[in-house]
């Protein structure tokens, strides 16, 4: 795991030098740069040394007839059977690193006159990629399927681009300059969802994308979600199935030449990981991987109780991480997750992640985590929601339903009232309403993709989370706080196989007896007596008392924080003061969300001084 850099301008080898000093966190072990002879494109490396911790595996990685250079951020699943493998074919490898066998592999296939998408989608795990053929003066950049780990694309001048793993590494080279339009999108999603991001002129490579720049000009191919290539028509595959893929998964993310760790919870996906885990590394006779949770002082929060209980079980030593609670160091840890998300991310849990992966990464340098399972497997309570729709609700009259949802006001059982909204109209409507995080209409918030609901709303609204918000979110969240840490975090219930098998099973499969039911049914039996039944409280944070905490911290008065907050919402005083008290109440958590994300807004236009990568638009 890494972070890398590079730029096709001229001579620019002090310009990327530049870059990686900013990418440093993501790999603590070591630096390296390459220039093409001809001064056509400078690449550059900062490692974390997780397999093959020789020198020889220090990037960037040069063929051994110096036609292609490589630079690699990721990991790839199952590497070492796959070098194996290609040593039976007659390849020659120089490391026992995973980068290397990406090299060879894509290299083998461009000097074939192939496609290296093709290549790419033999490969599970998480990468971004950055490969340049000297003979032909051309670039590859590739982002893995699923969008585990991210690659950003800066345009410049005279057709050139820079490329690196974090959008503060361009404040290095250019004057970044903020992208307002990208607002509707980031208040509806509570972060942007790529390509955009919000910076002009800087773009995100969408999950899966391969990208070919030469003299200039860009083409791009599409590597194929796993998703995508599971097997509609055959058997829906079993418990047993899915468990023997996660398994497989979990073995192929331990497998690393330094100590694992796991995240553990009250849920069942780092669960039923820690407990493959555990299995695993018993047979292979090694330490059982140390456990760490984050401990809250609200009980209503905390998961502390029910993560000792599957430790005790499982024979885990297990670290607890305790909560930020201060508004100062709450928002001193906003602010530095915005730097490395490089503009506004609204979701107030990524602050729990940076505290969280800071104690973790003291401890280990890589740690396995159960995200991807709600998306995949149907835990959303809103799936459930569009079941119930397409089974009885959407068969109610419509002005009935519209009444029923104009009687029962948002200060009723959030659940139900969001449910009515959204099942009020036709099944876009109920779409757009349950995908749309902002619930004050006076912002024009608007999600960036409708998709086309030709079958099931409940399968569409699965695909969506999986495809666009879990990249964009969760997925973001873990890049960026694990990799401020010097921490690889490893998803092994997004394995390609787990995909797969995951996709060829309807949303109503998965929720047949309840959220989950195939993934429940495949890890129940390992796991202690009751913990399938423990309620799960997600990783999320006292949002009410948070908002109002670093509210009061920046602006003091109610009327000053109002002033704030609102600044952009052309709305009377009245509604600021109304929305305000509804989101601090205790009672209305997609307000409180909703304000929240006003408030990261102002906090990133106002920010200055601490680095956040950007430049004001004076245009």
């Amino acid at each position: 795991m890494c972070g890398i850099a590079g730029s096709t301008q001229p001579d620019d080898l002090s310009a990327v030098d530049a870059m990686l000093q900013r990418l440093a966190h993501r790999g603590p072990d070591g630096s390296g740069v390459w220039s093409d002879s001809n001064g056509k494109i400078t690449l550059g490396c900062v490692r974390l040394a997780t397999t093959d911790l020789t020198g020889q595996a220090n990037q960037p990685l040069i063929s051994t007839d110096g036609r292609f250079v490589l630079v690699f951020n990721g990991y790839i699943a199952g590497y070492r059977r796959k070098i194996q493998a290609a040593t039976r074919n007659g390849m020659t490898f120089q490391t026992r690193n995973d980068a290397e066998l990406v090299l060879q592999l894509m290299s083998g296939a461009i000097r074939q006159g192939n496609d290296p998408v093709q290549v790419l989608q033999t490969l599970s795990g998480q990468y971004a990629i950055a490969l340049w053929d000297v003979a032909q003066s051309c670039l590859w950049l590739a982002r893995d399927p699923l969008g585990i780990k991210p690659l950003y694309v800066l345009s410049r001048p005279g057709g050139h681009i820079a490329f690196a793993s974090e959008i503060s590494a361009f404040s290095a080279i250019s004057p970044l300059v903020r992208d307002e339009r990208v607002k509707p999108a980031y208040l509806a999603h509570l972060f942007v969802p790529s390509p955009k991001t919000r910076i002009d002129a800087v773009e995100l490579l969408s999950p899966g994308t391969l990208m070919h720049w030469q003299a200039g000009e860009v083409s791009t191919g599409h590597i194929a979600h796993p998703a995508y290539r599971a097997d509609k028509a055959s058997q829906i595959p079993t418990a047993g199935d899915l468990l023997s893929a996660v398994r497989q998964s979990v073995a192929d993310a331990m497998d690393a030449d330094c100590e694992v760790g796991c995240l553990v919870s009250g849920g069942l996906d780092s669960a039923g990981v820690a407990v493959l885990a555990c299995d695993i590394a018993r047979e292979r006779g090694q330490s059982i991987p140390k456990a760490f949770v984050m401990g809250f002082d609200d009980p209503a929060l905390d998961e502390t109780g029910a993560a000792r209980k599957l430790c005790r079980h499982l024979g885990q030593e297990l670290h607890v991480v305790a909560a930020p609670t201060q508004p100062d160091g709450i928002y001193q840890e906003l602010v530095a997750a915005l730097n490395s998300v490089g503009g506004p991310f609204a979701n107030p849990s990524i602050v729990l992640m940076r505290c969280l992966a800071k104690a973790v990464g003291a401890d280990v340098k890589v740690c396995l985590s159960g995200d991807g399972g709600d998306e995949l497997f149907g835990g959303y309570p809103r799936y459930r929601a569009a079941q119930l729709y397409e089974t009885y609700w959407h068969h109610v009259p419509r002005p009935l339903r519209r009444l029923t949802a104009k009687m029962y006001g948002a200060g009723n059982r959030r659940e139900i009232h969001r449910f009515l909204a959204g099942g009020s109209g036709a099944r876009n409507h109920a779409f757009a309403v349950w995908n749309n995080r902002c619930v004050i209409p006076e912002c024009d918030a608007r999600i960036a993709q409708h998709p086309d609901i030709g079958g099931s709303l409940t399968d569409t609204m699965m695909h969506f989370d999986r495809d666009v918000t879990l990249p964009g979110n969760q997925l973001l969240m873990s890049d960026r706080c694990g990799m401020a840490h010097g921490l690889e975090y490893r998803l092994p219930l997004l394995g390609h196989d787990v995909v797969r098998i995951a996709a060829s099973v309807p949303a109503k499969q998965h929720l047949k007896h309840g959220p989950k039911s195939l993934w429940r049914r495949a890890v129940t039996p390992y796991l202690p007596a009751g913990h399938v039944q423990h309620h799960k409280i997600g990783f999320n944070p006292p949002v009410t008392t948070w908002l109002l905490g670093v509210a009061r911290y920046l602006w003091g008065d109610e009327n000053r924080i109002l002033e704030a907050i609102f600044a952009d919402v052309a709305i009377t005083q009245g509604y600021k003061t109304a929305y305000w008290k509804r989101a601090v109440s205790g009672k209305d958590l997609d307000m409180a969300l909703s304000v929240w994300a006003l408030m990261v807004w102002q906090i990133w236009l106002e920010v200055d001084g601490l680095d956040m990568g950007c430049a004001a638009d004076t245009a």
